[in-house]
């Protein structure tokens, strides 16, 4: 199976959003940019451009009661 590379647009869209946004939805986005990306995947990057540096601080409140909603856990 071949792997899909990341491009840099796609590293700049999750450095700029990952604080605010859930990975549901930057899966949404990958979808709408015609790139789908698995929540593996998005993981799997998120944690490598934090091991860079790339990626500093984490979620906000906001964002971390949202995704706990999607995952259907009440906060």
């Amino acid at each position: 199976m071949r792997r899909k590379g990341w491009r840099l647009d796609e590293e700049k869209l999750l450095i700029e959003y990952y604080s605010t946004k859930t990975i549901t939805e930057l899966m949404e986005i990958f979808v709408k940019l015609k790139r789908p990306r698995n929540q593996d995947s998005i993981n799997a990057k998120i944690k490598r451009l934090k091991a860079d540096g790339r990626i500093k601080g984490g979620k906000t409140k906001e964002t971390v009661s949202r995704s706990l909603l999607q995952r259907g856990k009440n906060t």
